[in-house]
Formats: C-alpha cells, structure tokens, sequence
C-alpha cells in the first residue's frame, strides 16, 4: 500500500465499518489498482483490488494486518464512526468552511445592461428581461452608488475582490461604450481591474480599454465551427457572426488580453467541438500563453420556451460525457477543479481542500444591476424574486431574509448533499438548480470526477 497525503485526525470509537465517505477510483493506466480518496480526512492512497475488497467488507471482519488495520482508520477508510455520526461531522466541517468563506473576499459584478444584441435559443435570460426598460444602461449616477454601496458592503478594502466582472444581457455593447469606459476608468482609479463575459461581436469598440490593467480577461461564447455557430449565436440584424467574433478574439490577444472561449454544447454540435478546436489551432489562438477553450453542456433550464426547446437537442450528463471521452475532447470540459486539487495533493503530499459551498452567490458575492438592484446569483438577475436589495438611495435597502438565504445556503441545508461522499469536493452545486429541485449536477460531478482523478494520477507519475 503507498501512502501518499496525511488526513486530519479522527477520534476512534466502538464498531469498524467502512465509510460512508471512501471514494475508490480504478485507475485507468494501472489495471488492479485503485486511488482511494477519502471526502472529509482529504487522505489520498493507491492500493489494490483485493486490499479495496476488504476494506469494503471490513464489517464481516476480514483478515487485515493490525498495522495496515490502524493506518486505514487513520485515514478514514475504516471507521469507528456510525453513519449518522459521519454525516453530522461532514456537516459541522461544512458550515466551518462557509464560515470561512464569508469572511474572505467579497466579489462584484456590473450588469451593465440586460439589452443584447444576440438572441440565442438556450439562453437562460427570458427575452422580455432585454426589452423595455430592462434595456436601460447603467448611468454616471448608478455607477457612482455601485462603488459607493461596495463600500458600504464591505468597509475594509482589503477584503475586496480586485476583480470586477462585467456581466448582461451583453456588458461589452458598441451604444454603451462611454458607460463601460467610465466604469473601467474609475474601477482602476480604485484598484480594481475588469473581466467580462461577452459575445465578442462589438468588441473591437472597446479596443483601448483591453489590456492587463483595465478589461484583462474575456469569456468568449462560440458554439463550433461557422455554420453551427451561426446556427445558434444569432445575432438580431446579422446573419453571420463567426468571422466577426474571430477578428475580435485575434485583436484581443494581440493586446495580451486572455481569452476563455466557452462552447455551449448540446447533441447537435458536440460532435463539432473537435473540428473547432483544430480551426482554432490553425488560427494560431491556441499556441497563445492567454488563450483556453472549453466545452459547456447545455442545461435545461425553466426559461427555455417550448418553441426554443425545438431548436435544441440537450444531452444528458452520461451521454455528454462518454461522447466527449469518444470524441477524445474530455480534457476540454470543466472539471469544476478537481484535477488541480488531486494533482496539488499528490505532489505536495497534502490532503485535499474542501469547500462548503458551491460558489460565491452562497457567500459574498453581490450583482449590481443597471436598475439600481442586488442580486447575489448571475443566473436569477432581473427576477424581482430573488432580488436580494436595492443601492438606487443613501442607504442600501436589504430584504435580509432573501439575503440570509443565500448567503447562509451550503451543504448541510439538503440531505442529499450532506449524505453525498463528494459534498466536500462539489459544494452542493449551483444553489438555483437545487432550489428548482434539479439534480443535473449530481451525475455529471461523479463522472467527472473520476475522469479528472485519472488525469491527475497520470500527469503526476508521467
């Protein structure tokens, strides 16, 4: 048995049983082993198989040496705790961890406006959101208040996230320029510099804000190769917007600007996404030290209307990912970080980092809207229901009950996820899905998991 990263201690009581949190992974380039991960000790270990098989039927009391018996219950594999007893541990490191986690930095975000100029079938933000009044820019005045409520959140500027995201409908539109420029300008008089998750279709209008210091970084949406891009990313008035996109990605990375090309993958195009990756190699983008791609499954989400449902082919979680191993592209899909944690913990011989939470809406983290609203998520902005409070006057006006909903959500408020051996590791997922009583996440993070645990394993002993 190699051992590889020491656990936290655990307090030894009456009756061995396996635990409820041992996460056995076959490793893929070593037939008969397994990396064993343990989701609250953070232990890592190879074994065997048939060191795995007893471990799983230490309740029938199989023969083990006693000192690779003490060792294991060390490191968590074998415990004296009962199930519930490993649940409620899971869940007092949880509500730590987000403890914690509220008390570190505060994130921000800009809606500049909830106008767009595409109108893309799966996106989450309904239509009548980009329309009316909704598609009023952020004014000199709003922008102003926004700083000033930033402020007001968080007095202490050190525990401000110097990175502010720019966000929509389309945060990066030609007509609302100025209000972009004067946002950046007085962001950077103040320390902060800008990312913004954009079409790209007008971003050669923002040419002198792109650099390291003001908009460094830009999440680019593409859905493959021309014709299927223009399939999808329609914009309102022009037929096609590849090509366009394409001169704006190279103008950006020319002002070393990094550039994330995210693609929106569903069954029709998911077969492309290796055709794209190879354009965008000729392209010369991905030799570029700025640039990264990945591919994004679609999910089903409440505002697609029946009519754009027709237009998409959503795949499952399974589906998706075994195409994407099929399709030798699996590299390219989010792995939520585990890849990473693994690999840290293999090669500095630590245990691996948890989370008690999914993302920075269940903590610190504020959306400051164009109509003078706060919402803590991106995929609920404009939905007066979840609108955590206002900075339109003087004081910033809180419905603290939808505030301490979010900002008090992790792991141990769903069953399912405090009972998960990989809640440590997923933090619950997106707070929004779970609330709408969708569990999408759940297979895809179990899937993938293995898949980034192999990579890692691989990169470390290559």
């Amino acid at each position: 048995m190699q051992f590889i990263s020491s656990p936290s201690k655990i307090i030894p009581m009456e009756t061995l049983r396996t635990s409820s949190y041992l996460i056995p992974v076959k490793l893929e380039s070593e037939p008969g082993k397994y990396m064993l991960i343990h989701g609250y000790t953070g232990a890592i270990d190879i074994v065997t198989e048939s060191l795995l098989k007893k471990i799983q039927a230490v309740a029938s009391g199989v023969d083990l040496p006693e000192d690779t018996l003490q060792t294991l219950i060390k490191r968590g594999y074998i415990t004296t705790r009962s199930q519930e007893e490993e649940i409620n541990y899971v869940n007092h490191i949880a509500k730590v961890l987000h403890h914690k986690e509220k008390l570190l930095y505060k994130y921000f975000t800009f809606i500049v406006s909830y106008n767009c100029n595409f109108r893309c079938p799966y996106c989450f933000e309904e239509r009548k959101k980009k329309d009316g009044k909704l598609k009023i820019a952020m004014t000199k005045e709003m922008v102003d208040k926004a700083y000033q409520a930033m402020e007001k959140i968080e007095p202490q500027q050190q525990l401000h996230c110097k990175d502010i995201a720019l966000y929509g409908g389309e945060p990066l539109l030609k007509e609302n320029r100025d209000i972009v420029e004067y946002i950046v300008r007085k962001g950077c008089e103040k320390g902060y510099k800008f990312h913004a998750l954009t079409n790209g279709y007008d971003l050669d209008a923002f040419v002198d804000l792109l650099s390291p210091e003001l908009i460094y970084k830009l999440q680019i949406t593409i859905d493959g190769t021309r014709d299927f891009h223009n399939q999808k990313r329609i914009h309102y008035r022009d037929r096609g917007t590849f090509d366009r996109i394409m001169s704006n990605i190279r103008l950006a990375l020319n002002k070393n600007v990094e550039i994330v090309v995210r693609v929106n993958t569903d069954n029709q195009n998911i077969k492309d996404f290796a055709s794209l990756k190879r354009y965008l190699e000729e392209c010369g983008f991905a030799s570029s030290p700025y640039f990264k791609m990945y591919s994004a499954m679609i999910w089903n989400n409440t505002s697609i209307s029946e009519g754009e449902q027709d237009k998409l082919d959503l795949l499952s979680s399974k589906s998706y990912l075994l195409q994407n191993k099929d399709n030798q592209t699996l590299g390219q899909c989010r792995d939520f970080g585990i890849g990473k944690k693994i690999y840290t913990a293999l090669t500095s011989g630590k245990s691996i980092p948890f989370c008690g939470c999914s993302c920075g809406a269940q903590t610190c983290g504020y959306v400051f809207d164009s109509l003078g609203d706060i919402y803590s998520c991106w995929e609920i902005v404009g939905n007066k229901d979840y609108k955590l409070g206002s900075y339109r006057n003087e004081t910033i006006e809180w419905n603290q009950e939808r505030l301490n909903r979010w900002h008090g959500y992790n792991i141990t408020q769903n069953s399912i996820c405090s009972k998960c051996k990989y809640a440590l590791f997923c933090g619950g997922g997106c707070i929004i899905h779970t609330m709408q009583g969708r569990r999408d996440h759940c297979s895809y993070f179990r899937i993938m998991f293995d898949y980034a645990v192999n990579k890692a394993y691989k990169r470390n002993t290559n």
